[in-house]
């Protein structure tokens, strides 16, 4: 008897706290604001919370700055040209790029740029800083032909101390002869 009463005991006393977690986890639905609602509206409440998290996330997607949303554009339009084996020559393609570069200063004259010189890794530091500095040169000549002003444009040779592409063969050679067109931080 002792026993039975010992199982039916501690059976209440289950079923008590089994029906005290159930209430607990109720309470614990809460709306945005903090407060509790009913679990029939708990549906309605979690879509808002949903819409109002994919809201917050397109706003930090636009919130990008005006020099963040420059580069981007001048990616875009082309931020690189490319030279033969030792040459500084602007090349077709090189030109054509250039002038998408020039149309895109124009829409922004309040922006100045540097131009970057990059070589190969063949050569001596020495001539590669020099071919880096014509390279260089020659996209900033060749924007001041179609109308931008010298003192809107820098120039920088990094010779082959800046490689784009990590290499020894000449797919990596190729890409790293390159003038590359940055935005100036104001």
């Amino acid at each position: 008897m002792l026993e039975y009463l010992k199982i039916f005991i501690i059976t209440v006393f289950l079923l008590n706290f089994i029906s005290c977690t159930n209430k607990d986890q109720e309470s614990l639905l809460l709306d945005a604001e903090g407060g509790n609602i009913d679990q029939n509206d708990t549906l309605t409440e979690e879509i808002e919370i949903i819409d109002n998290t994919a809201q917050t996330i397109q706003m930090d997607e636009v919130e990008l700055t005006v020099e963040e949303k420059l580069s981007a554009e001048l990616i875009e339009v082309g931020d690189r040209i490319f030279f033969g084996y030792d040459a500084s020559t602007i090349s077709d393609d090189s030109s054509e790029i250039l002038q998408q570069q020039y149309q895109f200063l124009i829409r922004n004259s309040e922006l100045s740029i540097t131009i970057t010189g990059h070589c190969d890794e063949r050569g001596t530091r020495e001539y590669n800083l020099a071919l880096g500095e014509r390279r260089a040169s020659a996209a900033k000549n060749y924007l001041i032909s179609l109308g931008i002003s010298s003192n809107r444009i820098s120039v920088i040779s990094y010779g082959k101390e800046k490689p784009t592409v990590a290499g020894h063969d000449e797919t990596a050679w190729t890409q790293n002869r390159t003038a590359v067109t940055f935005i100036n931080s104001n």
